[in-house]
């Protein structure tokens, strides 16, 4: 009996399942990217999790900060997948022999393994997760093994007619980490035949951040294409418009994982977790999407695939720093994916369309990629999306705070600012990411600063009754306009050193003068030193408050990404524009002159500012305090800003 003739990889035992019981689910790679998504998917139903980890402390705080904090269905069992018995102890094993279904999951996602690494991880693990498979089954029958592995895979492919091709078994090849995943492939699809027990296997193509934020950790797939551009190495369309990279969200991936767990009878399967080619973006229109959103020149030429990744291996790859690798999962095959699709009608979902998530993935890999290492968030925090920005949230009570950055800075400068706020009041937070800065798209207007109003907009939008937004430097002349624009009066503004037509004469208005082009460049490549130099407030900082050096730093890291650089050039040179000064018909018509605002705005200005003086349009009815700092006051002096922040917003009595 071929393995390739049985659609559940092997006749099955008739075991009697209590389906009114909780299924306990044995599960390797829970830590990882797709792992994560599924226990996180997975505690909300009724079961009861064993998951193989290294180390239970860094699981535990891994889970953790993707948000996981309901820890009563979970038991962790030390162990690793290159150790006989998959290095559990005698209780463990004992533990493990009493689950009904498997998730294997396990394995790094490093496409740059060496082969005797990727045969231990991948070939062992296999191995050795079969061997528990086939005690359970003997013992007590085993309900489901679920098995995800790479979309490349040849087995379990179908023809045109579909029905199901002849084994060929892979040959070796330079992508050790590609050719062990498909080894243990087939190693568990004979395996389950052998030992007839249904057998599952999920196929996700490469692997992106799921809705709405689009953070993807895993930057080894997508993540090289959009290093290669990002650093403009990509000059040309891998392959054209006949190839294509399939691409599929993680929560897609772990709630096809949760929905055949739930399977009463499965019949086992092959799974191949990506859209059909016709309704995917080719190699052109991808890497055109991706372009507009790191704001790079679109490859204008096709090359054919063959020659790229010959050119690649052949020293292109040490002198652009982008591996070989980056191009492997490139490809023009076509996969049938009817049993894919006839799972989906069963949940009763559409497969969602990627270019949707794009803007998303794109800002969010550049950001990581620009950045190098990345921190966590601090406990109660979120990443999210508000409108068209990417945000992070702080739940609480009462009215919401709305804080708006400005230039230099993202959301993520802003968090001490906002935590702050949280414990003095106890209220809902949100910080968001300027259009093409930190993890937010770009946006698609005409102009820079209508642009950014407009999306500001749309994210006060999803605001419901009263609440207060609070703007710092450009942020505050966006917010401004936001609120103007919005109509509504149950909106209290707060104006941190509020910046618009306010300069001081300084060489940023000599460089704002200057084409895009070069003003992006300059930014890009000014030192670090001075920018330190730049941040320098005359003023001992809180403790414990993020330093100048470390600003400095993360300025100098983000002005390497071409999206962000290219944001603060256009922001630089409206502010400097000696139009919004004279011309009345341009996008600044100044909200700070309004007098219905009067009542419900305040502005704190900092008169160590080199930078900026006093806005002279502003209305002197607004409330002003001053303090003794510089420009990044917010960033530096959090707690006293929070704390003036907090007074305001206290009801007048």
């Amino acid at each position: 009996m071929s393995i390739n003739s049985l659609t559940a990889n092997g006749p099955i035992h008739n075991h009697k399942v209590d389906s009114g019981a909780a299924s306990t689910i044995f599960m390797t790679g829970s830590t990882g990217f797709i792992g994560k998504e599924a226990v996180k998917q997975l505690i909300d139903e009724n079961v009861k999790l064993l998951l193989l980890v290294r180390s239970e402390s860094k699981a535990r705080k891994g889970l953790t900060s993707y948000g996981i904090t309901d820890f009563s269905r979970i038991t962790f069992v030390q162990g690793d997948l290159s150790v006989e018995g998959l290095g559990l102890t005698a209780t463990d094993w004992k533990r493990a022999l009493e689950a009904d279904v498997i998730i294997h999951a396990g394995g790094t996602m490093d496409v740059t393994l060496g082969r005797k690494v990727a045969e231990q991880i991948f070939m062992n693990g296999a191995r050795e997760v079969a061997g528990l498979a086939e005690e359970i089954q003997r013992i007590r029958g085993l309900r489901h093994f679920i098995h995800v592995v790479g979309f490349m895979s040849p087995y379990g492919l179908r023809n045109e007619k579909g029905e199901a091709m002849p084994t060929v078994n892979v040959a070796p090849n330079d992508n050790a980490y590609e050719e062990m995943k498909f080894h243990a492939d087939l190693y568990l699809r004979e395996h389950a035949e052998k030992y007839e027990y249904p057998l599952s296997v999920v196929n996700p193509s490469t692997v992106v951040g799921p809705r709405p934020t689009g953070e993807t950790e895993q930057t080894g797939g997508i993540g090289l294409l959009i290093q290669a551009m990002q650093k403009r190495l990509m000059p040309v369309v891998p392959g054209g418009a006949s190839y294509w990279l399939p691409l599929v969200e993680n929560d897609v991936v772990g709630r096809t994982l949760v929905f055949l767990t739930k399977e009463k009878a499965p019949t086992g399967g092959t799974y191949p977790l990506l859209a059909r080619k016709e309704n995917s973006p080719n190699m052109t229109d991808l890497l055109h999407l991706i372009a507009k959103q790191l704001d790079v020149p679109k490859p204008k030429w096709a090359v054919p695939l063959s020659w790229m990744q010959f050119a690649m291996k052949s020293g292109g790859a040490r002198i652009s720093g982008v591996p070989a690798e980056s191009v492997s999962f490139i490809t023009d095959r076509i996969w049938h994916v009817e049993e894919t699709e006839d799972v989906f009608k069963r949940m009763g979902q559409t497969w969602p369309d990627i270019r949707e998530q794009l803007p998303f993935i794109t800002a969010d890999l550049d950001y990581r990629l620009s950045h190098k290492s990345y921190e966590s968030l601090p406990s109660g925090w979120s990443r999210t999306r508000v409108g068209s920005l990417a945000a992070l949230g702080r739940k609480g009570e009462g009215e919401p705070w709305l804080i708006v950055h400005g230039m230099l800075n993202c959301a993520d400068e802003m968090l001490p600012l906002g935590e702050q706020l949280h414990q003095l009041t106890g209220s809902p937070v949100w910080l968001v990411d300027l259009a093409g800065f930190g993890r937010s798209p770009v946006h698609l207007g005409v102009e820079a600063f209508e642009g950014q109003v407009d999306a500001l907009l749309t994210a006060i939008g999803e605001f419901e009754g009263p609440m207060k937004m609070v703007g710092h430097s450009i942020g505050a002349a966006i917010a401004s306009a936001a609120v103007l624009r919005s109509g509504r009066t149950d909106i209290r503004l707060g104006l941190l050193q509020p910046v618009a037509h306010n300069t001081n004469p300084n060489m940023l208005q000599w460089v704002s003068r200057l084409p895009r082009g070069m003003i992006r460049t300059l930014l890009s490549r000014r030192a670090e030193k001075s920018w330190r130099h730049m941040l320098d407030v005359h003023r001992t900082q809180e403790e414990g408050t993020i330093t100048e050096s470390t600003l400095a730093g993360k300025i100098k890291s983000s002005l390497q990404s071409p999206r962000v650089a290219g944001a603060h050039a256009d922001l630089l040179r409206w502010i400097y524009s000696d139009k919004i000064k004279s011309d009345t018909s341009t996008s600044w018509i100044s909200p700070w002159k309004r007098a219905d605002l009067a009542n419900s705005t305040l502005v704190v200005w900092a008169n160590e500012d080199r930078e900026y003086h006093y806005p002279e349009d502003m209305n002197p009815q607004f409330s002003r305090i001053d303090i003794p700092y510089g420009h990044y006051f917010p960033v530096f002096q959090y707690r006293e800003t929070a704390a003036i922040l907090a007074k305001w917003s206290e009801p007048i009595r």
